[in-house]
């Protein structure tokens, strides 16, 4: 009876425990110019490098039964194209700005001529974002 108190209490235990230490957010500036350079998802860039590398694994590649074509490959490509069409068509993304990020804003003043402010966000700001 206590031991299996003691496996219920561990379980539970575990259960709440953080498994990996969340990784550094980037920086802003890395953001922006790494956000430009990526030149977005492929099913079939992706599809070659599985195939490619699917020996690694063991399995077999290329035409090599005798009586019927290796479908391996073709599940593969089938495979890619799902996630990935998942991911552009279902994947939702969020996110969420901190307060304090620096904004200048301009405007007309009383005369007519231009007003300048400086100051920072005092509210979480959210978003949303699509995968491409």
């Amino acid at each position: 009876m206590v031991s299996s108190m003691k496996t219920v209490i561990e379980t539970l235990k575990a259960a709440f425990n953080i498994p990996r230490t969340p990784i550094n957010p980037l920086p802003p500036q890395l953001l922006v110019v790494g956000a430009t350079l990526r030149p977005g998802l492929s099913p079939t860039n992706i599809a070659s490098r599985v195939i490619a590398r699917q020996g690694e694994a063991g399995a077999p590649a290329g035409d090599i039964f005798s009586e019927n074509n290796n479908i391996m490959e073709p599940m593969i490509v089938i495979i890619v194209e799902e996630v990935v069409n998942a991911l552009m068509t279902e994947a939702k993304i969020e996110i969420a700005i901190p307060p304090g990020v620096q904004v200048i804003t301009t405007g007309v003043g009383n005369l007519g001529g231009p007003i300048i402010s400086q100051g920072v966000t005092s509210n979480i700001a959210s978003g949303s974002g699509v995968i491409r």
